[in-house]
């Protein structure tokens, strides 16, 4: 079994439609990790407890990334070799090797362009071009999320194969509304704060603009990923796929 994990439905939503048009969604495991470390930590060690059909072969982890490289466009396709925690420490993880080699053929094969870069975890969205810069200039990374490292941990200390593919949402010289976290998880005051304000309506904009982008190459790259594993020896059946 290959585990496809993301934090948000939004990073899955592409993938799904595509992965099963004429199938019931009751063929597959359908779950999102979720946002805090608890709750990441939580579902993924019982996916890997208890999956159906076994401990997973691999764990590909999809999801959207912040870029703190200037030269990172949104929609760009990020393949880290390292998930930093603390730089400066150089408390970092990697990916399986196999897997990431998996992971650059399929891209090529969907003709997504590749970057390189490091990736940084953050306990809080990077919202200013400021920010970004500061942690740019401390850091060897090129992209910030907020989920690589811990999942990686857990799944490391569980003995399964990963890798991480990350697409850029927002780019290093991007300004984020404050109130971000607040319309990303529906909380209605900030939704109503919004509609009270227009001025900030063009921002949003652009980022759901920027959403669209990054969740299409997602699933582009996705489903690359799955016809190569099928490729490498691993069959993917409704039993044994499982978006998480």
């Amino acid at each position: 079994m290959l585990a496809i994990i993301a934090s948000m439905e939004r990073e899955l939503s592409g993938l799904r439609r595509e992965i099963s048009p004429d199938r019931s969604v009751d063929s597959f495991d359908l779950k999102v990790v979720g946002v805090g470390i608890s709750r990441r930590q939580s579902s993924l060690r019982e996916l890997l407890r208890s999956a159906s059909g076994g401990q997973p072969r691999g764990v590909l982890m999809l999801g959207f990334a912040g870029a703190v490289d200037r030269k990172l466009k949104a929609g760009g396709l990020v393949l880290s070799s390292r998930y930093y925690l603390d730089a400066h420490n150089e408390k970092f993880l990697t990916p399986d090797p196999a897997m990431r080699q998996s992971a650059i053929i399929a891209a090529a094969n969907a003709g997504l362009p590749v970057t390189h870069s490091d990736s940084l975890t953050v306990d809080a969205i990077v919202a200013t071009p400021e920010a970004k810069a500061a942690l740019a200039e401390k850091n060897p990374v090129g992209i910030v999320e907020m989920e690589d490292y811990w999942l990686a941990a857990e799944i490391q200390d569980a003995g399964v194969p990963f890798i991480s593919a990350r697409v850029v949402l927002d780019t290093a010289q991007q300004s984020l509304p404050g109130h971000l976290i607040g319309l990303s998880q529906g909380r209605t005051q900030d939704v109503l704060r919004t509609a009270a304000m227009p001025w900030r309506v063009p921002a949003l904009l652009r980022l759901a603009y920027q959403a669209r982008i990054a969740r299409q190459a997602l699933t582009r790259f996705a489903l690359s990923f799955i016809r190569q594993w099928e490729r490498e020896g691993h069959p993917l059946t409704a039993a044994n796929v499982s978006l998480i």
